[in-house]
């Protein structure tokens, strides 16, 4: 069930619904009719991605950078590295450890995403 509850905070999350302050606990708790406990193991979830943050005593927040969603399509070639210092510099990668994704389309453009903020999503 948790899974769940954190899947639908995520897609609240990406279509602008909950773009700063996430309602609260007892909130979230009482419309998806579940446990305090299933609430906080989904916000874990969202946590761990990278999708939002918790203050103390104050609630979970969204981060305010926005995730890129790319759907993979024939022809395609996505790539993971690590960034040269040229693209760490241009995309605002403030560490060594940040890989990229470089997404090769069919048309022969290509793109250079951080990794922390890029999401490869198979459709279903």
């Amino acid at each position: 069930m948790y899974q769940q509850v954190a899947a639908e905070i995520r897609n609240r999350i990406e279509s602008g619904l909950y773009a700063r302050r996430l309602p609260s606990v007892v909130n979230l708790s009482q419309e998806f009719g579940t446990s305090r406990n299933t609430i906080l193991l989904g916000l874990n979830i969202l946590r761990d991605l990278g999708l939002i943050y918790v203050v103390r005593n104050r609630g979970y927040f969204v981060h305010l950078r926005s995730v890129v969603v790319v759907a993979p399509e024939p022809g395609m070639r996505i790539i993971a590295r690590m960034p040269t210092a040229d693209e760490r510099e241009n995309l605002g990668i403030d560490d060594d450890r940040t890989p990229v994704q470089v997404i090769e389309r069919p048309d022969g453009t290509v793109e250079i995403l951080p990794a922390n903020i890029s999401e490869i999503r198979l459709s279903e």
